[in-house]
């Protein structure tokens, strides 16, 4: 499963290790996340906050966190400040032995720009199913090659391609077959964590919702191992 990095964190973390669960990511903040590219103290502020993150979460010893580099269709030009605060989140991960893994968002041209000017064996790739549906709207002819072989992670849920709904695999318009094909061919061997989110209702709703999420990971891992 994976945790989001807030003031929170501490108390998640505690009742996860209780429950015997296994922590495979910590989604770090990104509410602000375009500020990494904007001049001045607000972008300084943001890259210490998520290094402020990378500590506490190394001190967990959970092995990769994930990070929206942009958000919206229209965020800040990417920039060299931008990277280069990147560059010293990235090198806090590097010292911990923590991935950073980047997801695919509504711009992957932040993706290209940011993999282009940094390397590293602890900058990797996370793919979120829902976002290449409704957002960049490439899910079937997604660009594999360029971000295949860093691929560490996934969140995978479904939508209607008009939205990023986090609904349940299966009831939406994605094709999962197809995209466990691709999975495939890339040679992912990570675990299948869905992003899908249960909203409002019974604890009865709750443990049904988690059951369905279970038997749809199921089903793709299926599908891949066909």
């Amino acid at each position: 499963m994976f945790l989001f990095w807030d003031e929170g964190f501490p108390v998640a973390l505690e009742k996860v290790r209780e429950a015997g669960l296994e922590i495979e990511t910590v989604h770090l903040p990104f509410d602000r996340c375009n500020d990494l590219w904007i001049d001045g103290d607000v972008g300084e502020k943001y890259a210490e906050t998520m290094i402020t993150a990378i500590a506490e979460i190394a001190k967990a010893e959970i092995p990769t966190v994930i990070f929206h580099i942009s958000g919206s269709d229209n965020p800040p030009p990417f920039n060299e400040l931008g990277v280069k605060r990147l560059s010293r989140i990235l090198r806090a991960c590097e010292d911990a032995r923590i991935n950073l893994a980047l997801e695919n968002l509504r711009r992957l041209d932040y993706l290209d720009y940011v993999y282009s000017r940094l390397e590293s064996d602890y900058l990797k790739f996370c793919f979120d199913s829902g976002h290449a549906n409704a957002f960049t709207r490439n899910i079937e002819n997604f660009p594999w090659e360029k971000y295949g072989e860093k691929l560490i992670c996934v969140h995978l849920h479904d939508n209607n391609g008009l939205f990023d709904q986090h609904l349940v695999p299966f009831t939406g318009n994605i094709n999962w077959r197809l995209l466990a094909e691709d999975l495939k061919k890339v040679g992912y061997k990570g675990p299948l964590t869905s992003e899908a989110v249960f909203n409002n209702g019974s604890p009865e709703q709750e443990e049904e919702f988690v059951i369905a999420v279970k038997k749809a990971l199921e089903e793709i891992d299926r599908y891949i191992n066909l």
